[in-house]
């Protein structure tokens, strides 16, 4: 391979010119190329492969720790997880039909400082809902908690601003 190289008219000519050089500007090319394909091999192969073995190194130590922070705190961690403070509560607070639904929104309603304008049901689980000129972040909090606690979600919602700052008019299809 290094005869088919050397046959090459292109590197011939370098050949030609490197022997006609003084041995000692022979020995600082020869010097130049080792450092060039040195630091080629240092950025190209080596830092690459020790950086990627450094964080793979740094992963595995954290991945230990957590290990050991978990198995370290398992009774806390299944004394929790059996307790039932998770979302298997928020599910009781679920509604089983619209009637629920509706019973549910004009509680938490009345309970948040809302008062509803109108109310319907929509289909068998949704029900239609109209605020007039009520501050937004009351509704906005009232929703939050349907949500959070209820499981309601909105399916449809049109805010209009009222009169004054900070109020809103409000139509809304909240469902199960």
């Amino acid at each position: 391979m290094l005869t088919k190289l050397k046959s090459q008219p292109s590197i011939g000519k370098l050949i030609a010119q490197y022997d006609q050089l003084p041995r000692r500007d022979q020995q600082a090319l020869t010097m130049l190329a080792i450092a060039v394909l040195l630091g080629i091999v240092y950025f190209a192969i080596w830092s690459p492969v020790a950086r990627f073995h450094d964080q793979a190194a740094s992963g595995k130590e954290n991945a230990a720790e957590l290990v050991a922070w978990m198995q370290s705190n398992a009774p806390v961690i299944r004394r929790l997880g059996g307790s039932g403070a998770g979302p298997a509560t928020v599910s009781a607070d679920i509604p089983a039909d619209g009637r629920a639904l509706m019973g549910l929104v004009t509680r938490s309603a009345r309970e948040s400082g809302l008062t509803l304008q109108r109310f319907e049901p929509s289909g068998e689980d949704a029900i239609r809902v109209w605020l007039e000129a009520v501050p937004y972040s009351e509704v906005a909090a009232w929703l939050e908690m349907l949500n959070g606690k209820h499981g309601v979600v909105i399916d449809q919602a049109a805010l209009d601003r009222a009169g004054e700052p900070g109020r809103v008019s409000v139509r809304l299809t909240l469902a199960i």
